[in-house]
């Protein structure tokens, strides 16, 4: 799937999962109420999505997308992570999981494991972020 970097913020949202189509209804509504008002920031008022995860894919994410497809992207966790859906504590128990090889799964399943993420979510990101890698299993090899 290429990345549409035309979709406005709540097309974005909901198709990763990270609100429904009914919230960003209902905020697109109170947008026009209030027209100086932000759709994330009513979104994020409302509860629904963390103020940090709308301005990362209102302000971040089509530069994002714009660096991936000109070279390699950062790791999962760094855009989880800036994307307010990882804190730092949860991304540092994946990775010492993974390190102590009790766990050989990759960083977006270890979180949908733990509860922490949406399928969905993980699998916009893989899509947009790495389409090439977007099949791959969610396990890793063990470390020799």
């Amino acid at each position: 799937m290429k990345p549409q970097s035309t979709q406005p913020l709540g097309a974005i949202l909901a198709q990763a999962k990270l609100v429904t189509p009914a919230q960003v209804e209902a905020a697109l509504t109170e947008q026009t109420q209030q027209p100086q008002r932000r759709l994330g920031e009513i979104l994020a008022n409302n509860g629904w999505v963390k103020q940090q995860t709308a301005d990362f894919f209102a302000e971040r994410w089509n530069i994002i997308l714009q660096q991936t497809q000109q070279g390699s992207p950062k790791s999962l966790g760094y855009y989880l992570r800036e994307a307010g859906l990882l804190d730092e504590q949860q991304l540092k128990m994946i990775l010492s999981e993974q390190e102590q090889g009790r766990l050989w799964l990759r960083v977006g399943a270890l979180a949908v494991l733990k509860g922490w993420l949406n399928q969905t979510t993980v699998d916009f990101l893989l899509e947009h972020l790495y389409p090439e890698k977007a099949g791959d299993s969610p396990f890793i090899k063990p470390k020799q």
